[in-house]
């Protein structure tokens, strides 16, 4: 019989999958995560995951068909669901001008950076953001595509627990701080995500190393996986050392070819 890989945990049990390795799922719209990318990840024994946020419910099951035409192992998606929208702008480019006015400096940064290095800017053609009925109609895709796992990259997935479990899907919840991180656990995900301040998206203020044990011991005997600035195989290993089941890996895919 085949020796397992040296770093195969019950977390890799629980997923169905040979190493503790997770595929981010980066991106809005139409620079989301590629499927060929997420497939890939899949059949090299880790986990890849859709970021399917900001896209149609029509494009967000073609890419979860993609995927399955391409690996029979286990994937994931990634949306952000909606926390507060009462008071956010209705289309995106309302955000990015909300964005602008508040945060001037910050969006200042970003246009420095994408003249730098000769970046294009993200106009999405879309232009729905994030709100409840939006997010209905991607998760019903989800489902109905019986996708193994659903990642929420942002809000609380607590509602969709009766649903995910009846038909076997793992949820796994995103988190910046301790506190949240106590709060994703009684809603009663299946892991949580320790996102370090350096990782992309929606995190916290606090830095990866210093977040990992405090999240396990917060929220033991609840997997975490290790988000944040890991880009290679010693970042792995120092976030399973921290007590982490598996790491959620964005920035070491950044430079990946299709």
């Amino acid at each position: 019989m085949m020796a397992r890989p040296i770093f195969h945990n019950a977390f890799c049990d629980l997923l169905g999958i040979e190493y503790p390795i997770l595929l981010a799922g980066m991106g809005v719209g139409g620079r989301a995560t590629p499927p060929r990318l997420v497939a890939a990840v899949s059949e090299a024994g880790g986990a890849g995951v859709l970021g399917c946020s900001g896209l149609s419910p029509e494009e967000t099951r073609r890419r979860i068909r993609e995927v399955r035409s391409l690996t029979d192992r286990p994937f994931g998606v990634d949306l952000l669901l909606p926390v507060r929208i009462a008071d956010a702008p209705d289309t995106r480019s309302g955000v990015r001008e909300e964005i602008r006015r508040r945060f001037p400096e910050h969006a200042a940064f970003v246009q420095t950076l994408i003249q730098r290095y000769g970046l294009p800017e993200a106009r999405p053609a879309d232009e729905t953001v994030v709100n409840i009925e939006y997010a209905k109609r991607v998760l019903e895709v989800v489902f109905e595509e019986r996708v193994p796992l659903f990642a929420a990259g942002l809000g609380d997935p607590e509602f969709l627990l009766p649903r995910a479990r009846a038909q076997g899907m793992k949820l796994i919840g995103l988190s910046g701080s301790v506190r949240n991180a106590v709060r994703q656990q009684k809603s009663g995900v299946d892991a949580i995500v320790a996102q370090g301040t350096e990782a992309g998206g929606h995190t916290g203020t606090v830095a990866t190393l210093p977040l990992i044990p405090q999240v396990v011991d917060a929220v033991s005997p609840t997997p975490v996986l290790a988000a944040g600035g890991i880009g290679d195989g010693r970042g792995i290993v120092a976030a399973l050392a921290l007590g982490a089941q598996a790491a959620w890996l964005g920035t070491a895919y950044l430079v990946a070819e299709e």
